[in-house]
C-alpha cells in the first residue's frame, strides 16, 4: 500500500490550557498571572437561582416581621435562672457592653466596604464586577434569610436578658429574643469566604503565603466580630458558632456551584508528519 494513501491515527497529547493569559501579578507564583474565568454565570441560566435566593431572603424577611414573639414581662425576668442555661453559654450572661457593641458594628460595615476594593481594584477581576455582584447578592439574600428564618423559629433569649445589673427596659428591647443564631457573625463568615473563594479561584496560581493570608483573613474577621458579641452580651458562644459555620458554608459553597467544569481531554483532527491522524488535548 503506497505510503500516501496510508491513513495513520497518531495520539497527539497537548498539554494545555485553555484560556488563560499570563500576565504579571505580585500574588501569583512565579509572578505571572494565569488568568481563567473560574465561573460560567449566564443571566438566562441564573435566573432560577436568583429567584431562589430572593424567595429565601423575603421569606426570612417576613417571618421576622410577622413573628408575634413578645420580650419578657417582669414577672417572667424574675423567675429566669441563669443555672438553667447551658455551662458553655453560661458566661455569656454576665456580659454587656455597648462599646464592644458598636466595635462589632464599625467593624462588620467597614469590612463590606473592604473586601470588595480587593477584588474591584485588582486588574485581573476588576472587569468580572458583574460576577461578584451576581455572588454575592445571593450569597448575602441565601444568608440573610436562613438566618432570620432561625431567630423567628427559635426565639432564643439574648445573654443580656438574665444580666441583673441592666435595667429592665434594657432587657426587654424589641431585639431581646432573637440571640440564634449571629446574624452578625453569619454575614461577616458568607462574605469573607466568598471573598476569599472568588480570589484564589481568579489566582489558581497565587502563592502560598498570599493564599495563607487571604484565607486567614477570611476566617479571622468573623471570629472576632463574634468575640465582640459575646462580649457585647448579645450572644453565646453557641450563636456565633453556628452563625459561622452557617455563613462560612454559605460564603464557599455558592461560589463553588458556579465554578466551570472543566473537560478533562478533547480530540481533534491533526496532521503529524505528513499524515492524518487525531490529537489528544489534555486540560487541567
Amino acid at each position: 500500500m503506497k505510503l500516501k494513501l496510508f491513513f495513520a491515527v497518531f495520539i497527539f497529547v497537548q498539554i494545555a490550557v485553555v484560556g488563560q493569559e499570563n500576565k504579571a501579578c505580585f500574588l501569583c507564583k512565579p509572578k505571572l498571572h494565569q488568568n481563567p474565568d473560574p465561573y460560567s454565570i449566564h443571566l438566562k441560566k441564573e435566573w432560577p437561582v436568583l429567584l431562589g435566593s430572593t424567595s429565601i431572603a423575603l421569606a426570612g424577611f417576613f417571618a421576622k416581621e410577622f413573628d408575634n414573639i413578645s420580650p419578657f414581662t417582669p414577672l417572667e425576668l424574675h423567675q429566669l435562672n441563669r443555672e438553667n442555661i447551658n455551662r458553655w453559654d453560661k458566661g455569656a450572661t454576665y456580659n454587656y457592653s455597648q462599646s464592644a457593641n458598636s466595635a462589632s458594628d464599625i467593624l462588620l460595615l467597614s469590612s463590606l466596604v473592604v473586601m470588595p476594593q480587593f477584588f474591584l481594584f485588582n486588574k485581573h477581576t476588576n472587569k468580572k464586577w458583574g460576577t461578584l455582584l451576581v455572588l454575592t447578592y445571593e450569597v448575602a439574600a441565601i444568608n440573610y434569610g436562613i438566618t432570620n428564618l432561625f431567630k423567628s423559629t427559635v426565639n432564643r433569649s439574648r445573654p443580656y436578658v438574665y444580666n441583673t445589673d441592666l435595667t429592665y427596659t434594657e432587657r426587654t428591647d424589641d431585639d431581646s429574643r432573637y440571640s440564634f443564631y449571629s446574624g452578625h457573625v453569619s454575614m461577616s463568615a458568607s462574605l469573607s469566604f466568598l471573598f476569599a473563594k472568588t480570589l484564589t479561584d481568579f489566582h489558581p496560581s497565587m502563592a502560598k503565603s498570599y493564599k495563607i493570608g487571604v484565607w486567614s483573613f477570611a476566617a479571622l474577621l468573623p471570629a472576632t466580630i463574634g468575640y465582640l458579641r459575646i462580649k457585647a452580651g448579645q450572644h453565646y458562644p453557641t450563636d456565633v458558632l453556628a452563625g459561622y459555620a452557617m455563613g462560612a458554608l454559605t460564603g464557599w459553597l455558592v461560589p463553588a456551584l458556579h465554578k466551570q467544569k472543566k473537560k478533562n481531554f478533547s480530540i481533534f483532527p491533526a496532521r503529524v508528519f505528513q499524515r492524518n491522524g487525531l490529537g489528544l488535548r489534555l486540560q487541567w
